[in-house]
């Protein structure tokens, strides 16, 4: 998942304390009406997400299939306060994220969201425990509780042992474990993961997802693109986008609606 010129990892200083939502009936996350166009280089407008209505609640697992180019990303990074619709509201437990500035928007994903890609984007120069500190670079907290925080999140997904290894000393699934720590050493909201196990094999790809519902099992909302049924059949909501348009899918049928999830 990437937006043209921000980096999901960049963000300017928060204090993982400051963002102080309040909760709206258990919603988390809510897109109301909203849509995504972008302009093509002749000035006409390409409608990539089609008015959608959806509702994330907290410690919700949800995953996100569809084909290629159907959108899917798109909506990650909506969800994820990377991108902004072109109309419609975002709210984050109850706080209109699209009246926000960046800078705000900046502080609310540095404390509060969490990111896992495919492609594990760790610092190669560094070790484990760095990579995983850099979650938290953007927070006041002292460097020594950063750390402290930094080992027992790599603690949490079995990696206490590699903490000096650098990426290049560690395996594919002991790199995205890397990347989980990361996300998980803020203590998020929500995780979103963009095809985590994309570039796994299947008992690894099994591993990453287990570590996943474990986040989820201790609060977090747990959001998932993923291309393969097998993923996502392991989770209890599952969401189908095709052509923009967002739709629930009930057992092995797709329900039809007008754009709802």
């Amino acid at each position: 998942m990437a937006v043209a010129g921000m980096d999901p990892l960049s963000q300017p200083t928060a204090d993982s304390a400051s963002w102080q939502g309040e909760p709206g009936h258990g919603r988390l996350l809510t897109l109301e009406n909203v849509t995504k166009a972008f302009s093509g280089k002749d000035g006409t407008m390409t409608q990539i997400l089609h008015p959608t209505n959806l509702t994330i609640a907290h410690g919700e697992r949800i995953a996100i299939v569809g084909p290629s180019g159907s959108g899917k990303s798109t909506l990650l990074s909506l969800l994820g306060t990377l991108d902004m619709p072109t109309s419609g509201t975002l709210r984050y437990n109850g706080d209109d994220v699209t009246a926000m500035g960046e800078r705000q928007r900046s502080d609310l994903r540095a404390a509060r969201i969490g990111f896992v890609f495919q492609q594990f984007h760790l610092i190669a120069s560094v070790s484990a425990l760095e990579n995983v500190m850099v979650g938290l670079q953007y927070t006041t907290l002292p460097r020594a509780e950063r750390r402290d925080r930094a080992t027992a999140a790599l603690e949490q997904v079995g990696l206490g042992h590699r903490l000096r290894h650098r990426p290049s000393q560690l395996s594919g699934g002991e790199q995205q474990r890397v990347a989980i720590a990361r996300a998980l050493v803020k203590r998020p909201d929500i995780i979103f993961a963009d095809e985590p196990t994309g570039a796994l094999d299947t008992d690894t790809g099994h591993t990453i997802l287990d570590l996943l519902f474990a986040a989820a099992d201790s609060g977090a909302s747990l959001v998932v693109v993923t291309h393969d049924p097998n993923v996502a059949a392991r989770f209890p909501r599952r969401l189908h986008i095709r052509d923009g348009v967002v739709r629930e899918i009930a057992g092995e049928t797709t329900r039809e609606g007008d754009g709802h999830a």
